[in-house]
């Protein structure tokens, strides 16, 4: 983990969970992640070296692949002798074996392991997951109905397009809203962010709070009205979004950020713009300033979504099932929405303006 990241706030012991196993403390640790890896009757594997699961490989145990994007800068990496063999390894002989199954951890991986034929019709919805207030948006606090509070939260940097708030911001102005903005982290874009903010004479309705910790962050989301999620097709899973929407936030949230075709129906619990169509993301923002009944109605089946279906119990009781299913009658469940449901193959262009 980075400096930033643990300045954050991220930063956690792993040694003091009695649960995990730090291979790499010494020999003998190893050995037992190994071993433990080799003879488990389900194993998830995440970005593990190979040899944590080459023997599964060879013997085709029940095995579970945990990935985000395998090609967020284009399948083309694959000529690189030293990625197509990574690739081969992990994903592709795998990926072809029958009790071998992926657990997309974002709506794009299952493209881009269609794209090399693995995993065919053994993909299943996953992520990362939060947690979730099972009293959802009743434990709201209540905010300044006369003002209405938008919130940004990321790393400043530009596959996040923190500039985008700003530019609302600058709009809602215009129109003479009662408004504030808050926008916390930090990056290289800190300071083009201030120019902005001096350049359209926001001072008085934007601030920059700069890094704090994930549980203050959440402390401002939960007084939000609005929540805006602006990354690119670079941003892997996003956990801010299940964040924002666990807390109560009406988000707006760009289509390609992997959780987002997971999350969220489109005008049900949370709107989707066209990825870096500014335009898009603007209209959105705007329907939802203008309309009190549709950001309540999407605050509270945001709620509903992470409560009954994306929280960490509900993945693992669907999991646990499905696996007991797959070692005992060979048979695969799907839900029919959330964890555990299919993965369908979806490409860059699923969404945009027209198909709304």
């Amino acid at each position: 983990m980075d400096e930033e990241r643990e300045n954050m706030g991220w930063k956690i012991d792993i040694r003091s969970h009695q649960y995990v196993i730090c291979s790499y403390i010494n020999d003998s640790a190893k050995k037992r992640a190994l071993d433990l890896c080799d003879n488990a009757d389900v194993l998830i594997l995440g970005s593990a070296p190979y040899e944590f699961v080459s023997k599964r490989v060879r013997q085709n145990k029940l095995t579970f692949y945990y990935a985000e994007r395998l090609f967020r800068k284009g399948i083309w990496h694959m000529l690189n002798p030293k990625t197509f063999f990574t690739v081969l390894k992990r994903f592709i002989i795998p990926g072809r074996k029958s009790n071998f199954y992926l657990l997309a951890a974002s709506a794009y991986t299952a493209y881009d392991t269609s794209r090399i034929l693995a995993f065919d019709n053994r993909r299943f919805k996953w992520g990362h997951f939060i947690e979730v207030n099972p009293n959802g948006s009743h434990d709201r606090i209540a905010s300044n109905q006369d003002k209405l509070k938008l919130l940004w939260a990321g790393r400043l940097i530009p596959l996040k397009h923190p500039e985008y708030p700003i530019y609302i911001a600058n709009k809602l102005k215009s129109r003479g809203i009662n408004f504030s903005l808050d926008i916390i982290g930090s990056g290289e874009l800190e300071n083009r962010l201030k120019e902005l903010v001096n350049k359209y004479n926001l001072q008085n309705n934007v601030i920059l709070h700069g890094a704090m910790p994930p549980s203050d962050v959440r402390g401002f989301m939960e007084k939000a009205d609005i929540y805006m999620f602006t990354s690119d097709f670079n941003e892997g899973w996003g956990a801010v979004l299940g964040e924002a929407m666990a807390s109560g936030c009406a988000v707006v949230t760009s289509h390609g950020i992997g959780a987002t075709p997971f999350l969220i129906k489109h005008g049900v619990n949370g709107l989707i713009y066209e990825t870096n169509n500014y335009k898009s993301f603007e209209n959105n923002v705007i329907k939802l300033v203008q309309d009190a009944r549709l950001r309540s109605k999407l605050s509270e089946n945001a709620c509903n979504t992470m409560i009954e279906k994306w929280n960490p119990k509900e993945a693992a009781d669907r999991f646990y099932h499905l696996a007991k299913s797959l070692l005992g009658t060979g048979d695969l469940i799907y839900y029919e929405d959330g964890p555990i449901s299919k993965a369908l193959v979806l490409n860059n262009k699923w969404f945009s303006d027209d198909t709304i």
